[in-house]
């Protein structure tokens, strides 16, 4: 589906790639070294690299340097990703990854050490090569991942589709260790998962924007629901933190006939960024938030509450109107800094202060994680943690005479079938008052 705004995004991006250009065409090493601490920098460094007793790590304190600009700006949303971070980033973001499809975790939710699969999709790989939920990670191809994270793991799993990888796992239950030869594949990322509540109300919820495929498997899943017979729909963006704009932008206009989507606030200058254009889904639907819905779901319950088409549903969201540019460097990293500022239809600013939803409630589903650490205790001894009068724990002290306590909860549920949402409806209440809302609805436009 072709959009208006869409030629607009594009014309605005041409605008800034020039300006990007403009920038970076100057050299700035003449100002730099004008600049009486631009001098004492070089000097620091060269100082460093020339007479510190051990060898100096000229990538490590040049990167901590850029980390220290950035931290200058006291900006929670401005930083510094390394080559290595960005290029996962980057591959995470297209929407696939060659691997061998299964979702990890740690064994030790205190310390994030050991790494044991949470789920295993179903004609993937791992699946196919007779992996199974709660196996324990031993080896990758010879290397020792016993003590390791989740994330390290995952970076020796993954690698080209037509490669093969060695696992040496522990099963519960089973004496003898396991081991596997795998064949790597492409695995795609499901941003997007659905399934049908009671009473034909669709269910979609949306794990993040930061994945280019996101819009294309929305309509996949709007389309599947709308064949099994669905008369309203529950769109869900609690826990998501944005991402891309432009699937904020076409996720909204799925379902806006017409209106405004979002504005921008450049230095001063506010502009209409894009506005709805039709066919769109017309089912009634309601939004479900909470305090994690961030940037692009902000944006997207904004303009679906503001032109009238979704009643939202749940807490406060956080409050991420501002967006950031992101600059590719010279040493493949890059540089992620404040921009722009996003305004929602009826031009309100988002940052700091959050979407209202229009009915207030409570997101029950998990259970805070309490946090405790201390020192000062004698080795050995047992430290009881209450909260009012109610015994939540416990932790030993260590022989550094210190302590720590983390509330367990337990993982999320994965579908082994990718783009199947998995709900707890009983023990759901944000998700119940949507459904009775959309029960409301369905009957009185039948009337």
């Amino acid at each position: 589906m072709r959009r208006r705004w869409l030629l607009l995004a594009a014309v605005g991006l041409g605008l800034f790639v020039v300006v990007v250009h403009a920038q970076f065409s100057r050299d700035f090493t003449d100002e730099f070294l004008r600049n009486p601490t631009g001098r004492a920098f070089m000097q620091t460094y060269g100082a460093l690299m020339t007479s510190y007793l051990d060898d100096v790590d000229e990538q490590q304190i040049i990167q901590g340097a850029i980390d220290g600009m950035i931290e200058a700006l006291e900006d929670p949303y401005s930083y510094y990703k390394t080559p290595t971070l960005a290029a996962d980033d980057l591959r995470d973001q297209a929407g696939s990854f060659e691997g061998i499809g299964a979702v990890l975790t740690p064994r030790d939710r205190e310390t994030g050490a050991g790494v044991e699969i949470l789920t295993v999709y179903r004609d993937g790989p791992a699946w196919n090569a007779g992996l199974k939920r709660g196996d324990i990670f031993l080896e990758v191809d010879g290397v020792n991942v016993a003590e390791s994270t989740p994330s390290e793991v995952a970076e020796l799993v993954r690698g080209p589709k037509g490669t093969e990888v060695s696992l040496l796992m522990q099963r519960p239950g089973v004496v003898d260790f396991v081991s596997f030869d795998i064949k790597r594949g492409t695995i795609e990322i499901f941003a997007v998962e659905s399934t049908i509540l009671p009473n034909n109300v669709g269910y979609i919820s949306l794990s993040t924007f930061a994945n280019q495929r996101l819009h294309d498997q929305l309509v996949d899943q709007l389309e599947s629901l709308e064949r099994d017979g669905i008369n309203s729909l529950v769109l869900d963006l609690r826990d998501n933190g944005g991402g891309f704009l432009n699937q904020g932008i076409l996720v909204a206009d799925e379902f806006l006939s017409s209106g405004d989507i979002v504005f921008q606030r450049a230095r001063g200058v506010t502009q209409r960024l894009a506005s709805a254009q039709p066919p769109a889904f017309d089912l009634p639907m309601v939004v479900l938030v909470n305090e994690n819905s961030a940037s692009a779901s902000e944006i997207v319950a904004g303009a679906l509450q503001e032109n009238g088409r979704a009643i939202v549903i749940g807490e406060e969201t956080f409050g991420k109107g501002v967006a950031q540019n992101v600059i590719s460097l010279s040493d493949g990293g890059q540089l992620v800094y404040l921009a722009f500022e996003w305004l929602t239809p009826n031009r309100r600013s988002i940052n700091q202060q959050g979407i209202e939803p229009d009915i207030s409630a409570e997101d029950t589903r998990f259970p805070r994680i309490i946090g405790v650490e201390g020192q000062g205790a004698a080795e050995g001894q047992q430290v009881e943690i209450f909260i009012d009068g109610e015994l939540v724990g416990t932790s030993t002290v260590d022989e550094e005479g210190e302590f720590r306590f983390i509330s367990s909860i337990a993982p999320r549920e994965y579908s082994e079938v990718q783009g199947e949402a998995l709900v707890d409806f009983e023990n759901d209440s944000l998700l119940q008052i949507a459904h009775q809302q959309l029960l409301e609805q369905v009957a009185a436009s039948a009337n």
